[in-house]
Protein backbone atom coordinates (compact mmCIF):
# COMPACT_ATOMS: atom_id res chain seq x y z
CA UNK A 1 0.00 0.00 0.00
CA UNK A 2 1.60 3.74 -1.16
CA UNK A 3 1.68 6.35 1.38
CA UNK A 4 -1.52 7.48 -0.14
CA UNK A 5 -3.35 4.65 0.47
CA UNK A 6 -1.58 4.67 3.74
CA UNK A 7 -3.56 7.90 4.43
CA UNK A 8 -6.27 7.19 3.59
CA UNK A 9 -6.47 4.52 5.40
CA UNK A 10 -5.63 6.63 8.45
CA UNK A 11 -8.12 9.10 7.97
CA UNK A 12 -10.55 6.46 7.39
CA UNK A 13 -9.93 4.77 10.84
CA UNK A 14 -10.59 8.13 12.26
CA UNK A 15 -13.55 8.97 10.60
CA UNK A 16 -15.26 5.30 11.77
CA UNK A 17 -14.57 6.58 15.25
CA UNK A 18 -15.28 10.23 14.96
CA UNK A 19 -18.92 9.49 13.51
CA UNK A 20 -20.00 8.74 17.17
CA UNK A 21 -18.20 11.73 19.12
CA UNK A 22 -20.24 13.82 20.86
CA UNK A 23 -21.27 17.29 19.73
CA UNK A 24 -18.79 18.77 22.21
CA UNK A 25 -16.06 16.80 20.95
CA UNK A 26 -16.45 17.08 17.44
CA UNK A 27 -16.78 21.03 18.10
CA UNK A 28 -13.74 20.86 19.46
CA UNK A 29 -12.04 19.35 16.56
CA UNK A 30 -13.42 21.65 14.23
CA UNK A 31 -12.21 24.67 15.60
CA UNK A 32 -8.81 23.18 16.33
CA UNK A 33 -8.91 22.61 12.10
CA UNK A 34 -10.75 25.62 11.70
CA UNK A 35 -7.67 28.19 13.87
CA UNK A 36 -5.00 26.19 11.62
CA UNK A 37 -6.84 27.10 8.08
CA UNK A 38 -7.64 30.68 9.14
CA UNK A 39 -4.24 31.33 10.23
CA UNK A 40 -2.38 29.56 7.26
CA UNK A 41 -5.21 31.88 4.89
CA UNK A 42 -4.45 35.22 6.42
CA UNK A 43 -1.01 34.65 6.06
CA UNK A 44 -0.38 33.13 2.71
CA UNK A 45 -3.62 33.71 0.64
CA UNK A 46 -4.12 37.36 -0.32
CA UNK A 47 -7.23 37.48 -0.54
CA UNK A 48 -7.90 36.92 3.05
CA UNK A 49 -5.29 39.03 4.25
CA UNK A 50 -7.66 41.51 5.57
CA UNK A 51 -11.13 39.70 5.34
CA UNK A 52 -10.35 37.46 8.43
CA UNK A 53 -9.54 40.04 11.11
CA UNK A 54 -12.85 40.60 12.95
CA UNK A 55 -12.07 36.96 14.24
CA UNK A 56 -8.68 37.62 15.18
CA UNK A 57 -7.90 39.24 18.31
CA UNK A 58 -4.37 41.04 19.19
CA UNK A 59 -2.96 37.69 20.86
CA UNK A 60 -3.65 36.04 17.53
CA UNK A 61 -6.17 33.88 19.11
CA UNK A 62 -9.80 33.10 17.35
CA UNK A 63 -12.86 35.21 18.78
CA UNK A 64 -15.37 32.08 17.48
CA UNK A 65 -18.10 34.41 18.37
CA UNK A 66 -17.35 36.69 15.69
CA UNK A 67 -17.32 33.77 12.98
CA UNK A 68 -20.52 35.60 11.93
CA UNK A 69 -18.70 38.40 10.93
CA UNK A 70 -16.50 37.20 8.28
CA UNK A 71 -17.80 37.92 5.06
CA UNK A 72 -19.68 35.19 2.67
CA UNK A 73 -17.59 34.22 -0.20
CA UNK A 74 -20.05 34.11 -3.66
CA UNK A 75 -19.43 31.55 -6.58
CA UNK A 76 -18.76 35.15 -8.63
CA UNK A 77 -15.69 36.42 -5.90
CA UNK A 78 -14.66 32.30 -7.10
CA UNK A 79 -14.62 32.85 -10.64
CA UNK A 80 -13.51 36.54 -10.31
CA UNK A 81 -10.77 36.67 -7.73
CA UNK A 82 -9.14 33.31 -7.72
CA UNK A 83 -5.75 33.97 -8.52
CA UNK A 84 -6.23 36.05 -5.52
CA UNK A 85 -7.38 33.08 -3.23
CA UNK A 86 -5.11 30.68 -4.07
CA UNK A 87 -2.63 30.33 -1.87
CA UNK A 88 1.69 31.29 -2.27
CA UNK A 89 2.29 28.12 0.11
CA UNK A 90 1.22 24.94 1.12
CA UNK A 91 1.22 23.52 4.46
CA UNK A 92 4.04 20.64 4.50
CA UNK A 93 2.48 17.56 3.50
CA UNK A 94 -0.79 19.05 2.22
CA UNK A 95 0.16 18.54 -1.97
CA UNK A 96 1.00 18.35 -4.72
CA UNK A 97 -2.85 19.98 -5.85
CA UNK A 98 -4.91 19.17 -8.75
CA UNK A 99 -7.67 21.36 -11.26
CA UNK A 100 -11.65 20.23 -10.85
CA UNK A 101 -13.23 21.88 -13.43
CA UNK A 102 -17.33 23.17 -12.88
CA UNK A 103 -19.19 23.10 -15.51
CA UNK A 104 -21.27 26.24 -14.95
CA UNK A 105 -24.82 24.18 -13.90
CA UNK A 106 -26.00 27.63 -12.60
CA UNK A 107 -24.18 30.02 -15.22
CA UNK A 108 -21.14 30.86 -13.16
CA UNK A 109 -18.30 28.28 -14.19
CA UNK A 110 -15.21 27.85 -11.48
CA UNK A 111 -12.35 25.93 -10.92
CA UNK A 112 -11.04 24.46 -7.43
CA UNK A 113 -7.56 23.43 -6.66
CA UNK A 114 -7.60 20.68 -4.39
CA UNK A 115 -4.53 19.25 -2.18
CA UNK A 116 -3.55 15.45 -2.43
CA UNK A 117 -4.74 15.76 1.50
CA UNK A 118 -8.21 16.64 0.61
CA UNK A 119 -8.07 14.35 -1.75
CA UNK A 120 -7.56 11.29 0.35
CA UNK A 121 -10.24 12.84 2.85
CA UNK A 122 -12.74 12.86 0.28
CA UNK A 123 -12.26 9.16 -0.56
CA UNK A 124 -11.90 8.02 2.63
CA UNK A 125 -15.49 9.68 3.85
CA UNK A 126 -16.25 7.72 0.34
CA UNK A 127 -15.09 4.71 1.60
CA UNK A 128 -17.23 5.27 5.56
CA UNK A 129 -20.55 5.92 3.12
CA UNK A 130 -19.49 2.47 1.86
CA UNK A 131 -19.24 0.22 4.97
CA UNK A 132 -21.98 2.24 6.15
CA UNK A 133 -24.20 1.02 3.37
CA UNK A 134 -22.86 -2.11 3.36
CA UNK A 135 -21.43 -1.33 -0.35
CA UNK A 136 -18.52 -3.24 -2.10
CA UNK A 137 -15.86 -0.93 -2.62
CA UNK A 138 -14.00 -2.95 -5.29
CA UNK A 139 -16.12 -2.45 -8.10
CA UNK A 140 -15.52 -0.66 -11.10
CA UNK A 141 -17.28 2.68 -10.86
CA UNK A 142 -18.04 4.99 -13.70
CA UNK A 143 -18.89 8.30 -14.15
CA UNK A 144 -21.04 10.73 -16.87
CA UNK A 145 -18.65 13.73 -17.78
CA UNK A 146 -18.83 16.46 -19.82
CA UNK A 147 -15.38 17.25 -19.80
CA UNK A 148 -11.76 15.31 -18.96
CA UNK A 149 -9.35 16.29 -15.87
CA UNK A 150 -7.92 19.61 -17.81
CA UNK A 151 -11.45 21.12 -18.52
CA UNK A 152 -11.85 20.21 -22.17
CA UNK A 153 -14.57 18.31 -24.24
CA UNK A 154 -13.31 15.21 -25.13
CA UNK A 155 -14.39 12.71 -28.39
CA UNK A 156 -14.23 9.76 -27.03
CA UNK A 157 -16.85 7.16 -25.95
CA UNK A 158 -15.07 6.92 -22.56
CA UNK A 159 -11.49 6.69 -20.55
CA UNK A 160 -10.23 5.44 -17.54
CA UNK A 161 -9.18 7.73 -15.03
CA UNK A 162 -6.44 8.03 -13.09
CA UNK A 163 -7.68 6.48 -9.90
CA UNK A 164 -6.12 6.49 -6.64
CA UNK A 165 -7.85 2.80 -5.91
CA UNK A 166 -5.72 1.44 -8.69
CA UNK A 167 -2.34 1.94 -6.90
CA UNK A 168 -4.28 0.38 -3.49
CA UNK A 169 -3.60 -3.47 -4.19
CA UNK A 170 -6.92 -4.23 -1.79
CA UNK A 171 -8.82 -2.34 -4.74
CA UNK A 172 -7.29 -2.42 -7.81
CA UNK A 173 -10.63 -3.94 -9.40
CA UNK A 174 -12.54 -0.67 -8.47
CA UNK A 175 -11.50 0.88 -12.36
CA UNK A 176 -12.47 4.36 -12.43
CA UNK A 177 -14.03 5.40 -15.66
CA UNK A 178 -15.20 8.13 -17.20
CA UNK A 179 -18.46 8.29 -19.75
CA UNK A 180 -19.19 10.84 -22.17
CA UNK A 181 -22.18 12.13 -21.33
CA UNK A 182 -23.21 13.36 -24.53
CA UNK A 183 -23.60 10.05 -25.76
CA UNK A 184 -27.01 8.06 -26.60
CA UNK A 185 -28.43 6.32 -24.24
CA UNK A 186 -28.44 3.15 -25.65
CA UNK A 187 -24.19 3.99 -26.18
CA UNK A 188 -23.83 4.72 -22.51
CA UNK A 189 -25.10 1.19 -21.79
CA UNK A 190 -23.23 -0.31 -24.07
CA UNK A 191 -20.31 1.01 -22.14
CA UNK A 192 -21.69 0.14 -18.69
CA UNK A 193 -22.28 -3.25 -19.71
CA UNK A 194 -18.70 -3.98 -21.89
CA UNK A 195 -16.46 -2.33 -19.24
CA UNK A 196 -18.46 -4.79 -16.17
CA UNK A 197 -19.55 -1.34 -14.15
CA UNK A 198 -20.85 -1.98 -10.97
CA UNK A 199 -21.33 1.85 -9.27
CA UNK A 200 -22.74 4.60 -11.50
CA UNK A 201 -22.68 8.36 -10.43
CA UNK A 202 -24.48 10.91 -12.14
CA UNK A 203 -27.45 12.95 -11.31
CA UNK A 204 -30.88 11.29 -10.20
CA UNK A 205 -32.49 12.60 -13.66
CA UNK A 206 -30.32 11.63 -15.89
CA UNK A 207 -29.94 8.05 -14.29
CA UNK A 208 -34.02 7.52 -14.53
CA UNK A 209 -33.20 8.38 -18.49
CA UNK A 210 -30.59 5.60 -18.86
CA UNK A 211 -33.07 3.49 -16.23
CA UNK A 212 -36.13 3.85 -18.46
CA UNK A 213 -33.72 3.03 -21.91
CA UNK A 214 -32.03 0.13 -20.28
CA UNK A 215 -36.01 -1.38 -19.85
CA UNK A 216 -36.10 -1.01 -23.34
CA UNK A 217 -33.64 -3.49 -24.04
CA UNK A 218 -34.66 -6.99 -23.48
CA UNK A 219 -31.52 -8.24 -22.16
CA UNK A 220 -30.90 -5.00 -19.78
CA UNK A 221 -27.53 -4.00 -18.24
CA UNK A 222 -27.28 -5.25 -13.99
CA UNK A 223 -25.64 -2.61 -11.72
CA UNK A 224 -25.12 -2.66 -7.99
CA UNK A 225 -25.57 1.18 -7.13
CA UNK A 226 -26.19 4.33 -8.42
CA UNK A 227 -24.88 7.14 -6.81
CA UNK A 228 -26.95 10.51 -7.41
CA UNK A 229 -25.29 14.13 -6.94
CA UNK A 230 -26.54 17.27 -7.36
CA UNK A 231 -30.51 16.55 -7.83
CA UNK A 232 -33.08 15.22 -5.44
CA UNK A 233 -33.37 11.13 -5.06
CA UNK A 234 -37.32 10.46 -5.50
CA UNK A 235 -38.79 7.31 -4.18
CA UNK A 236 -40.31 6.43 -7.56
CA UNK A 237 -36.72 6.75 -9.20
CA UNK A 238 -35.26 4.81 -6.00
CA UNK A 239 -38.16 1.60 -7.20
CA UNK A 240 -37.23 2.25 -10.80
CA UNK A 241 -33.33 1.51 -10.36
CA UNK A 242 -34.25 -1.83 -8.75
CA UNK A 243 -36.65 -2.43 -11.13
CA UNK A 244 -34.26 -1.75 -14.28
CA UNK A 245 -30.77 -2.45 -13.08
CA UNK A 246 -31.52 -4.00 -10.13
CA UNK A 247 -29.69 -1.58 -8.35
CA UNK A 248 -29.84 0.49 -4.93
CA UNK A 249 -30.22 4.41 -5.35
CA UNK A 250 -27.89 6.46 -3.32
CA UNK A 251 -27.52 9.44 -3.24
CA UNK A 252 -24.29 11.50 -2.05
CA UNK A 253 -24.70 15.57 -0.83
CA UNK A 254 -21.25 16.90 -2.69
CA UNK A 255 -19.83 19.45 -4.72
CA UNK A 256 -16.75 20.20 -6.72
CA UNK A 257 -16.54 23.03 -4.24
CA UNK A 258 -17.18 21.55 -0.91
CA UNK A 259 -15.99 17.49 -1.83
CA UNK A 260 -18.41 15.06 -0.28
CA UNK A 261 -19.82 17.08 2.11
CA UNK A 262 -22.80 14.16 3.38
CA UNK A 263 -23.97 10.56 2.64
CA UNK A 264 -27.42 9.62 3.09
CA UNK A 265 -28.92 8.29 6.66
CA UNK A 266 -30.05 4.59 6.79
CA UNK A 267 -33.38 6.35 8.38
CA UNK A 268 -34.95 8.09 5.93
CA UNK A 269 -34.39 11.04 3.35
CA UNK A 270 -32.01 13.15 4.78
CA UNK A 271 -28.07 13.27 5.50
CA UNK A 272 -25.43 12.74 7.86
CA UNK A 273 -22.54 15.74 7.42
CA UNK A 274 -19.49 14.69 7.39
CA UNK A 275 -18.65 17.08 9.75
CA UNK A 276 -14.62 16.03 9.90
CA UNK A 277 -14.24 17.67 6.66
CA UNK A 278 -16.40 20.31 6.27
CA UNK A 279 -18.03 23.11 8.20
CA UNK A 280 -21.38 23.08 7.45
CA UNK A 281 -23.85 26.33 8.38
CA UNK A 282 -27.24 26.95 7.17
CA UNK A 283 -27.92 30.88 7.79
CA UNK A 284 -31.17 33.57 7.62
CA UNK A 285 -31.24 36.36 5.13
CA UNK A 286 -29.80 38.69 7.71
CA UNK A 287 -26.86 36.33 7.94
CA UNK A 288 -27.15 34.71 11.81
CA UNK A 289 -27.80 30.80 12.40
CA UNK A 290 -30.69 28.79 11.72
CA UNK A 291 -32.88 26.85 14.11
CA UNK A 292 -33.62 23.23 13.80
CA UNK A 293 -36.25 22.81 11.22
CA UNK A 294 -35.36 25.60 9.55
CA UNK A 295 -34.77 26.24 6.36
CA UNK A 296 -31.67 28.40 5.19
CA UNK A 297 -28.80 28.92 3.14
CA UNK A 298 -25.69 26.65 2.70
CA UNK A 299 -22.74 28.37 3.88
CA UNK A 300 -19.58 25.48 4.24
CA UNK A 301 -15.90 26.04 5.01
CA UNK A 302 -14.16 22.67 3.51
CA UNK A 303 -11.45 22.26 6.66
CA UNK A 304 -8.63 20.26 4.10
CA UNK A 305 -8.95 23.38 1.74
CA UNK A 306 -5.61 24.77 2.09
CA UNK A 307 -4.58 25.10 -1.50
CA UNK A 308 -7.35 27.54 -2.19
CA UNK A 309 -9.71 28.23 0.74
CA UNK A 310 -13.09 28.78 0.87
CA UNK A 311 -13.67 30.09 4.03
CA UNK A 312 -17.65 30.72 4.45
CA UNK A 313 -18.58 29.89 1.25
CA UNK A 314 -22.35 29.89 -0.27
CA UNK A 315 -22.95 26.64 -1.75
CA UNK A 316 -26.10 27.77 -3.17
CA UNK A 317 -28.27 25.67 -1.63
CA UNK A 318 -31.23 25.73 0.80
CA UNK A 319 -31.64 23.27 3.49
CA UNK A 320 -32.27 22.68 7.37
CA UNK A 321 -30.50 20.66 9.76
CA UNK A 322 -32.86 17.89 12.18
CA UNK A 323 -32.61 15.96 15.30
CA UNK A 324 -30.68 13.36 15.27
CA UNK A 325 -32.55 10.08 13.77
CA UNK A 326 -31.77 7.65 15.98
CA UNK A 327 -29.84 5.16 13.49
CA UNK A 328 -26.77 5.15 15.99
CA UNK A 329 -24.27 7.74 13.71
CA UNK A 330 -24.25 11.29 15.73
CA UNK A 331 -23.20 13.13 13.20
CA UNK A 332 -25.67 16.23 12.27
CA UNK A 333 -28.97 15.54 10.09
CA UNK A 334 -29.54 17.89 7.14
CA UNK A 335 -32.15 17.64 4.92
CA UNK A 336 -34.88 19.82 2.55
CA UNK A 337 -32.10 20.77 0.28
CA UNK A 338 -33.34 22.52 -2.62
CA UNK A 339 -30.20 23.73 -5.16
CA UNK A 340 -29.41 25.42 -7.93
CA UNK A 341 -31.21 22.82 -10.09
CA UNK A 342 -34.11 23.32 -7.94
CA UNK A 343 -36.19 26.59 -9.90
CA UNK A 344 -39.33 27.56 -8.70
CA UNK A 345 -41.97 28.48 -10.74
CA UNK A 346 -43.45 32.11 -10.67
CA UNK A 347 -47.22 32.07 -10.18
CA UNK A 348 -49.23 35.21 -10.08
CA UNK A 349 -49.78 34.63 -6.04
CA UNK A 350 -46.13 33.79 -5.92
CA UNK A 351 -43.16 31.36 -7.00
CA UNK A 352 -44.23 28.14 -5.62
CA UNK A 353 -42.16 24.59 -6.05
CA UNK A 354 -43.87 21.85 -8.17
CA UNK A 355 -42.63 19.17 -6.99
CA UNK A 356 -46.03 17.45 -6.40
CA UNK A 357 -46.26 16.51 -10.47
CA UNK A 358 -46.43 12.68 -10.64
CA UNK A 359 -43.35 11.79 -12.39
CA UNK A 360 -44.56 8.74 -13.36
CA UNK A 361 -48.05 9.77 -13.91
CA UNK A 362 -46.64 12.11 -16.29
CA UNK A 363 -44.08 9.20 -18.27
CA UNK A 364 -46.92 6.43 -18.46
CA UNK A 365 -49.42 9.09 -20.23
CA UNK A 366 -47.20 10.79 -22.26
CA UNK A 367 -45.69 7.48 -23.06
CA UNK A 368 -42.50 8.95 -23.44
CA UNK A 369 -38.64 8.21 -22.04
CA UNK A 370 -38.46 11.53 -20.41
CA UNK A 371 -40.04 14.99 -20.02
CA UNK A 372 -39.96 18.50 -19.10
CA UNK A 373 -41.87 21.51 -17.94
CA UNK A 374 -41.03 24.87 -18.91
CA UNK A 375 -43.15 27.61 -17.54
CA UNK A 376 -42.98 30.47 -20.43
CA UNK A 377 -45.73 33.09 -18.85
CA UNK A 378 -47.23 33.45 -15.70
CA UNK A 379 -50.03 31.05 -16.52
CA UNK A 380 -48.49 29.04 -19.33
CA UNK A 381 -46.45 25.55 -19.05
CA UNK A 382 -45.09 23.54 -21.66
CA UNK A 383 -44.91 20.04 -21.73
CA UNK A 384 -41.62 18.92 -23.82
CA UNK A 385 -41.27 15.02 -24.35
CA UNK A 386 -39.04 12.21 -26.25
CA UNK A 387 -42.28 9.91 -26.80
CA UNK A 388 -41.77 6.34 -27.35
CA UNK A 389 -44.20 5.07 -29.79
CA UNK A 390 -46.75 6.69 -31.50
CA UNK A 391 -48.97 10.32 -31.18
CA UNK A 392 -50.28 11.18 -28.18
CA UNK A 393 -54.24 9.98 -27.71
CA UNK A 394 -55.34 11.92 -25.40
CA UNK A 395 -54.02 15.22 -23.19
CA UNK A 396 -57.01 15.90 -21.03
CA UNK A 397 -55.66 13.84 -17.83
CA UNK A 398 -52.22 15.11 -18.24
CA UNK A 399 -53.72 18.54 -18.22
CA UNK A 400 -56.33 18.21 -15.37
CA UNK A 401 -53.27 16.73 -13.15
CA UNK A 402 -51.34 20.09 -13.91
CA UNK A 403 -54.33 22.41 -13.59
CA UNK A 404 -54.78 20.80 -10.10
CA UNK A 405 -51.26 20.47 -9.33
CA UNK A 406 -49.75 24.00 -9.96
CA UNK A 407 -52.71 26.49 -10.87
CA UNK A 408 -56.35 25.71 -11.73
CA UNK A 409 -56.06 28.31 -14.98
CA UNK A 410 -53.02 26.97 -16.22
CA UNK A 411 -52.47 26.65 -19.84
CA UNK A 412 -50.61 23.83 -21.25
CA UNK A 413 -49.10 23.08 -24.95
CA UNK A 414 -47.08 19.63 -25.52
CA UNK A 415 -43.73 19.77 -27.51
CA UNK A 416 -42.55 16.00 -28.87
CA UNK A 417 -38.81 15.94 -28.66
CA UNK A 418 -36.03 14.29 -30.17
CA UNK A 419 -34.03 15.02 -26.82
CA UNK A 420 -34.53 17.18 -24.15
CA UNK A 421 -31.87 19.49 -23.96
CA UNK A 422 -29.18 18.97 -20.57
CA UNK A 423 -28.47 22.44 -18.92
CA UNK A 424 -24.92 23.99 -18.55
CA UNK A 425 -24.22 21.45 -16.14
CA UNK A 426 -25.25 18.36 -18.15
CA UNK A 427 -28.31 18.14 -15.74
CA UNK A 428 -31.93 17.28 -17.06
CA UNK A 429 -33.71 19.66 -15.12
CA UNK A 430 -37.45 18.60 -14.96
CA UNK A 431 -38.70 21.96 -14.13
CA UNK A 432 -37.25 25.28 -15.41
CA UNK A 433 -38.70 28.73 -15.19
CA UNK A 434 -38.50 30.72 -18.53
CA UNK A 435 -39.70 34.03 -17.53
CA UNK A 436 -37.28 36.73 -17.41
CA UNK A 437 -36.21 37.33 -14.01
Amino acid sequence: MDSTASLRQRIYEMLMESQYWPPEQMLAYQRSQLAQLLHHARATVPFYKTRLDPVFKKNGDIDWNRWQEIPIVTRADLRDKREQMLTTALPPGHGPTKTFHSSGSSGVPVSIEVTSLASSANLAATMRQFAYHGIKANKTRARLVDVNEKGEYFEESFYFRDSPFSKDSSLREARDVAINRGLPDLSKLQVLKQLGVGHLYTNSNAAELLARANLELGEGVRLDTIFCTGQQLTTDQKVLFKQSFGARGNIIYSSKEGGVMGFECGKGPNFHVNSELVLLETVTLDGSDCEIGEVGRVVITPLYGTALPLIRYDQGDTAAFFPLSGCGNNLPILGSIMGRQDQLFKLPDGPRSITGVGINFMIANLNALAFQLAQTAPLEVEVRYVPIGSALETTEPIIAHLRKVIHPEMAVTFKPMARIPLNAGGKLQRYVCEIAR
